[in-house]
């Protein structure tokens, strides 16, 4: 395949939430990641790696996605001391991924998966 036209990236991840600013402040506060676009009631947009997560008002579907962290573990004891239910952490022996698995306010269930290193291009 050549260059040109090439997927490059997951370009973002959206969610949809009844109460918006409180599912924001859990992705803020309670997850760390980091907000790049504030409209409270608009839209939430948080910045992970190359992929936009954002959050629209709206009643909430399934969605199927990963967060890849750099120490799943240490992530993990994070959000238990924060009162997040967590699954505990596991060795996945398809992908060879260890990782588990939470469910926020609005109740899309999230996996986190530990970070693996990328292609080189």
């Amino acid at each position: 395949m050549t260059a040109a036209g090439r997927i490059v990236a997951v370009g973002h991840v959206g969610l949809a939430a009844r109460d918006l600013d409180r599912l924001a402040a859990f992705y803020r506060e309670t997850i760390g990641l980091d907000q790049s676009v504030v409209r409270p009631g608009v839209v939430a947009i948080f910045e992970v790696g190359d992929t936009d997560v954002f959050l629209l008002p709206g009643e909430p579907a399934s969605v199927e996605f990963d967060l890849a962290a750099d120490d799943v573990d240490a992530l993990y004891r994070r959000l238990q001391s924060a009162g997040v239910e967590c699954a505990a952490p596991h060795e996945e022996k398809q992908s060879g991924h260890r990782g588990f698995s939470f469910t926020d306010p609005e109740g899309n269930r999230v996996r986190v998966v530990n970070a693996h290193a990328r292609l080189k291009r």
